[in-house]
């Protein structure tokens, strides 16, 4: 397995999936949720605080030294029409259709009843930044900017 295909692999069993074959695991900051995944020689953990507006970063090693990692911020713009489980519930249908073509980057679009899922981005898993955005009959409701790729020595 190489690393792009593990990073799907770790999204899919990881948030988006509650954890299929990854881990809840202890706060590694005060208030953080994470979430790890592991895979024969690759690791990847998962931290983010926050739920209506909320921020973190994945984190992946192989052989235990650091080879990828992504950072990202997301927010409600309109918290009284749109809320935070609404947007849990669009976002885990449409990455995992996205995990679901072995990829999750960019160019994708997803449509449930009024909800309309985005996600743009430049580049490839080396080094890349997007963003995704959902719609409610047709208004932008939701959107998280995210950023990264490769990290070496």
């Amino acid at each position: 397995m190489n690393l792009e295909q593990f990073i799907v692999k770790a999204k899919a069993n990881g948030w988006v999936g509650n954890f299929k074959d990854g881990k809840k695991i202890a706060a590694s900051r005060k208030g953080s949720f994470d979430i790890t995944y592991d895979d024969v020689a690759f690791h990847y953990h998962d931290s983010f605080v926050g739920f209506s507006e909320f921020s973190g970063q994945e984190h992946d090693t192989h052989k235990n030294k650091p080879v990828w990692s992504m950072v990202y911020y997301g927010y409600l713009l309109k918290p009284t029409k749109f809320t935070g489980d609404e947007a849990v519930s669009i976002l885990k249908n449409a990455l995992s259709k996205m995990y679901d073509e072995q990829r999750f980057l960019g160019g994708f679009h997803y449509s449930e009843g009024p909800y309309e899922y985005r996600d743009m981005n430049f580049g490839d898993y080396k080094r890349f930044n997007g963003i995704e955005k959902i719609f409610m009959d047709s208004e932008l409701v939701y959107e998280l900017i995210y950023c990264g790729g490769m990290v070496r020595k």
